[in-house]
């Protein structure tokens, strides 16, 4: 069973700190520092492995894959970052992974030294820090356990309600799930075949768990029997 959601009522979230400023800007203390903003069109890097780390980056519309290229060509996806995630937040002065834009992506660029500085002088942004980060780690541990023991309807029921208790986490309606990414996207997510990928979306339609009006929407009818799914039951 997926764990990521994490008890953080009492603790403001990282964006509360990163948007209190006026546009453009963050507020640190009694003062605002000046962030950029990047815009991205689909398919666009906003950097690739190897690049070194000046920035944090904060995802304000659109998603980004995380992804890493085998040897041999193969594109394993790591994540998928959606607005208000924060990316290079691990601080290890070189990206190791690439970052492509899915769709249309806007993203504010927050200097490392404020950052630090936030860290430093702004009450309650480390815990809220910690807290985004936590809920990372625990999803990247169902990731792999998805990938590592879980079938292939598992773990097409598993992503979608990752994403579907994102939505509750944000306040969005859990039942409605915008799919940006591409099936192949997917698939190299998940660790499938895009024709796996989609038989199973198929199965989970047929069995009236979700229902598919385009590519990029689906709309879960059922949450317990998509849970149930993603947990091996319903065979």
């Amino acid at each position: 069973m997926l764990t990521t959601n994490l008890n953080t009522a009492s603790t403001p979230s990282v964006a509360h700190f990163l948007n209190s400023g006026t546009p453009g800007q963050i507020k640190i203390g009694h003062s605002f520092t000046t962030t950029g903003e990047k815009a991205l069109e689909s398919h666009e890097h906003l950097f690739v492995a190897g690049d070194a780390q000046s920035h944090v980056y904060q995802i304000l519309e659109g998603v980004i894959s995380v992804y890493e290229l085998l040897p041999d060509g193969r594109r394993q996806i790591a994540t998928f970052c959606y607005p208000g995630d924060l990316i290079g937040a691990d601080r290890i002065g070189r990206f190791a992974h690439n970052a492509e834009s899915l769709c249309k992506v806007r993203v504010r660029c927050i200097p490392l030294k404020a950052m630090d500085r936030l860290i430093a002088t702004e009450p309650g942004f480390s815990q809220a820090l910690l807290n985004a980060l936590s809920t990372e780690l625990a999803e990247t541990r169902d990731q792999l356990l998805s990938l590592g023991r879980k079938s292939a309807r598992e773990k097409v029921a598993t992503f979608l309600l990752r994403i579907s208790r994102r939505n509750e986490r944000e306040g969005v309606d859990e039942t409605q799930l915008h799919l940006p990414m591409t099936r192949s996207e997917i698939a190299d997510y998940l660790g499938l075949t895009i024709e796996t990928v989609s038989r199973n979306f198929t199965k989970l339609k047929k069995a009236g768990v979700i229902s598919l009006p385009s590519s990029s929407q689906v709309e879960v009818h059922d949450l317990d029997r998509l849970e149930a799914f993603a947990d091996g039951g319903e065979h």
